[in-house]
């Protein structure tokens, strides 16, 4: 096999550029906090590839999710006692 001879002044080009930038106050959770949600393998299935597609981590696509369902489809006085049992909880 043969050496390839090439101009050593050259300078090579990057064409892409990898984000590097670290995040790392994001997350209010540590990974042992967070708990294990079970849904069927279709669910799992269509949460995964979205959160692929999207580049989201799936906790964080499940929260939007839940947080637009509850804005959307749950009424004002449901959505008043949710908030309030979850604060409770946090207490």
């Amino acid at each position: 096999m043969a050496l390839i001879k090439r101009n050593n002044n050259q300078q090579v080009t990057i064409q892409k550029k990898a984000n590097v930038s670290r995040d790392l106050d994001a997350s209010k959770y540590k990974s042992y906090q967070r708990k294990t949600l079970k849904v069927d393998p279709p669910v799992y299935e269509l949460v995964k590839t979205i959160s692929y597609v999207t580049d989201v981590k799936m906790y964080d696509l499940v929260r939007e999710m839940a947080n637009i369902y509850l804005e959307k489809n749950v009424d004002v006085r449901d959505r008043e006692n949710i908030i309030r049992m979850i604060n409770q909880k946090g207490e």
